[in-house]
This record gives C-alpha cells, structure tokens and sequence, in this order.
C-alpha cells in the first residue's frame, strides 16, 4: 500500500489504511453521512449481469477495507436489490443494519437479518407496503413505514438519529439508493475503490444511478485521501460548503 496524499490528518502506516477514520462531528440534527462503493474505472458496480453481485470486482484489500468503514459506522443502509444481489452479505452483530424496500419482497431467510444482535435488524418501506409483507417482515426485523408511495430518505435519516442514536451511518448503495441520498443532499463523505476493470453497458448500474440532479445542485467534494495497492486506487473525498 502507498500513500498517494492524506489530508485527513492521520498518521499511521499505509496497512493499516481505515483502522480508525477521524470524522467531523454529525450535524445536530442529523448523522454524518459516508458512502463506500467499488467501481470499475467506466463507474460500474459488477461485472456480471443486472441483479447480479459485486463479487470478483474488488481486490481482498478492498473488502478488507470496506469491514473497516463498516466497524466506523453506527449504522449501515442499503438497498433491497443490493441485499437480494449478495447471498453472502454478513455485519457485525452490534452494527445496526437497514434496508430500503418499496416492495417488501427481501429474502428473509438471509444472515442480514439471521445474524443480527435483537432490535439490529431494520426494514423502510412505504405505508402502501402489502400487509401481508408487512407482518413477514417483522417476524424478522423492525419495520418502519416512511412516505405514501416511496420512501422518503430524509426520514430514514431522522428516524435513525432519533429512535436509535445513530451519530455515523454509512450507506452501501447500489446506485439507486445512492442517487436518493445525494438529492437530499445528505453525503457528507465518499469513500470510492476504483478497480483496475471496465465493464460498459449503459443498462448497468453505476454508483449513482437514478434521475440524476439538476446541474445547480451538483455537489463538489474534495480530495482528502488517496492510496494506492498494485493497481487499486482508495479515494476519500468530503463534501465541500
């Protein structure tokens, strides 16, 4: 590992990139923010097919480093076709984890919900979710019901600060859920691996997919950290005022 530029003010060796993360202090009515996403160098999010995982696209330093910002974390939020997409997706027990849902439709057999410590379990869905649904689900996690037809981000933000005190959240896509919390205007920090690949294919998912934003509220980040494994880049950018 080398280090490229760090302005973040940490000293430690390269190898222990992530070990500890000094954030700013959250807002006060809100957590800090902080997304982590891999990425072929064109931007995509797999290598297979839609629907398909991420698996293969980084390097083990890589998911190494993605565990390190998940134990830097209160919380962790992520989107239903992410949690569908990864059979294998495991986090710490105490790590309060989310899912973002417009249908209900989750796999609730999976270790998202299976490995959880009690109560860390949690499922955003809107209020015309299926009973039906609704009621599977919470034999498995806790449910909250946020926005009419579509969940509404900035409540699941709310409702995380409030009900469960969460200071640092991090959110681990994909692109869609992604694109719903740069909108709302709510990522503080980006940390992104660029993978030494290209993909193509305009039907693939990328890290911020959606309706894109209009160009008056395009957000500038800056370069905060840069380090560099074989042909791998970790890339830490926060948000300017």
């Amino acid at each position: 590992m080398i280090r490229l530029v760090d302005r973040s003010g940490w000293q430690g060796e390269p190898e222990q990139l992530y070990e500890e993360v000094v954030f700013p202090e959250p807002p006060p009515d809100r957590p800090y923010i902080f997304t982590n996403t891999v990425t072929t160098l064109d931007g995509k999010l797999i290598l297979g097919e839609p629907g398909s995982s991420a698996a293969g696209l980084g390097s083990p330093v890589d998911r190494l480093l993605m565990h390190r910002l998940e134990a830097r974390a209160d919380a962790v939020v992520i989107g239903s076709s992410t949690l569908r997409a990864d059979k294998h997706m495991n986090y710490p027990p105490r790590l309060y984890r989310a899912v973002v849902t417009t249908s209900g439709d989750l796999p609730l057999d999976h270790d998202f919900f299976r490995k959880a410590s009690s109560g860390r379990a949690l499922v955003f869905a809107p209020a015309h979710l299926p009973a039906d649904r609704r009621y599977a689900l919470e034999r498995v996690a806790t449910v909250h019901l946020v926005g009419e037809t579509h969940v509404e981000i900035p409540e699941v933000v709310r409702i995380l600060h409030t009900h469960y005190e969460v200071r640092y959240l991090l959110v681990e896509g994909g692109g869609s859920l992604n694109f719903y919390f740069f909108a709302a205007g709510l990522v503080d920090e980006i940390f992104l691996t660029l993978a030494p690949r290209v993909k193509g294919g305009a039907h693939l998912p990328t890290m911020v997919d959606g309706a894109g934003l209009p160009r008056e509220l395009v957000p500038r980040y800056e370069l905060i950290s840069a380090y560099l494994n074989d042909s791998e880049l970790f890339l830490r950018y926060r948000r300017l005022p």
